[in-house]
């Protein structure tokens, strides 16, 4: 009889062990709408390979997310929750706030008064399509009434600005190096570059400025909120950047007709990238192009422009505005930086007068060759003129060429002064 018992219980055992497994599998959930989903309709299909763990889903759906060209279209409300209703407390920068949606930081821009546009979401998706290493990843937004809200993956190291203008420490730049400058610059130009010359439409940011640009905890920079001048419908009708009209015009001489059919294509191009009456001309004083100001005309050398003055903020460590103060007469003088490199390249000696005007926290870590290149560059880009201005695919050329040569300098120096002393060392 113990036997008999025995065997039936030899028996009864498999049976419960394949009961047991199959009630302990692990049952994988959807973690929000953009995880990915593993389901299995029976146990003959499971195999070794395809149990994955909850850690390896949560990974492929990191995966998923980063690579989706999907737009979240929000409601209201959600965002309101993210933000702690918009509070003081999650504020960020003047329209900017902090949130977290799914347990991701974000930023959350709200736009006031904005021109709506035709369709929302299709706009928002295009957008969301624009993928670039130096550029804030737009995840989606939302659209209530006269506000649009636009929802950007939130960058934590601060901005350019910051590290730049420091309240806090002023003898003191996270950015103590030339190379480490040019670096910076290089990433936006390339940025900028990008949204000009290698998007579907070619995109304007027309709100750049060192505010603007954010550091990540390597120190490389990324352009925040591009798109916002698309979505309150400050861009022309026709794609910015590919119609040079005016260069056409002047090259044709082959009859006084042609020439002026020429001049009046260039006038209806002029026409048809300005603003709109219902659009107030907007923008950061001193980082607004000429004709912005003058026109409202909108095109790809703005970004040069606002670019160029960002380059001078980080040669010299200062501000793109500042004002003096004459106690005689009680009185403020605005400097501006491309009045400032004007006066600098109209001297006699435009290198003794660079090296004192550049940022002393510098040290000696910037050739003066280096340097004057650079300064040439960004009186370039802040030309009245926009015709003059170069495009960001010559100013990113030029910056990386800059920034090798001064690399290779700063290594034979460091090679030069590690031979020296090993040389003094003792023995």
């Amino acid at each position: 009889m113990c036997m008999m018992k025995r065997m039936r219980i030899m028996v009864k055992q498999p049976s419960s062990r394949s009961n047991s497994s199959i009630k302990s599998r692990p049952k994988l959930k959807g973690l929000d709408d953009s995880s990915m989903e593993l389901s299995v309709t029976n146990s003959s299909q499971l195999s070794k390979e395809s149990l994955v763990s909850n850690s390896s889903v949560t990974s492929l759906a990191g995966i998923k997310n980063m690579l989706s060209d999907g737009a979240i279209i929000f409601k209201v409300k959600d965002l309101s929750i993210a933000t702690d209703n918009f509070s003081s407390a999650r504020k960020v920068g003047t329209s900017v706030f902090r949130g977290s949606v799914h347990g991701m930081d974000v930023a959350v821009v709200v736009l006031k008064n904005g021109v709506k546009v035709t369709d929302f979401v299709t706009e928002v998706k295009n957008l969301c399509s624009v993928h670039h290493t130096n550029l804030v990843k737009l995840i989606g937004g939302c659209n209530s009434g006269s506000q649009v809200y636009l929802v950007y993956e939130f960058v934590a190291s601060g901005n350019l600005r910051q590290y730049l203008h420091s309240q806090y420490s002023p003898g003191f730049s996270a950015l103590p190096t030339w190379t480490g400058r040019l670096q910076v610059v290089l990433d936006v130009a390339k940025g900028l570059e990008y949204l000009h010359h290698h998007t579907h439409t070619p995109f304007v940011h027309k709100y750049l400025k060192s505010s603007n640009i954010l550091l990540d905890s390597e120190l490389h920079a990324k352009i925040a909120y591009f798109g916002v001048a698309k979505v309150k419908g400050e861009m022309g009708t026709l794609p910015v950047g590919k119609v040079h009209v005016a260069e056409e015009a002047n090259s044709s001489t082959s009859s006084s007709g042609e020439l002026r059919d020429g001049e009046a294509a260039s006038r209806r191009l002029r026409r048809s990238l300005t603003r709109s009456h219902s659009i107030k001309i907007s923008g950061t004083h001193g980082y607004m192009a000429p004709e912005e100001k003058s026109s409202g005309l909108i095109t790809p050398k703005l970004d040069v422009f606002a670019f160029g003055v960002i380059l001078l903020e980080i040669m010299s460590g200062k501000e793109a505005v500042s004002f003096q103060t004459n106690p005689h007469s009680n009185t403020f003088k605005k400097t501006l930086l491309p009045d400032v490199i004007a006066a600098i390249f109209a001297d006699i000696e435009p290198g003794r007068r660079l090296r004192a005007w550049m940022d002393p926290l510098l040290g000696d870590s910037a050739p003066l060759d280096s340097a004057l290149k650079t300064a040439e560059l960004a009186k370039d880009c802040v030309n009245p003129e926009p015709e003059l201005r170069p495009e960001m695919s010559k100013v990113a050329l030029t910056l990386s060429k800059i920034l090798m040569n001064s690399q290779a300098r700063e290594k034979s120096l460091l090679a030069a002064r590690g031979a020296l002393t090993s040389t003094i060392e003792p023995r």
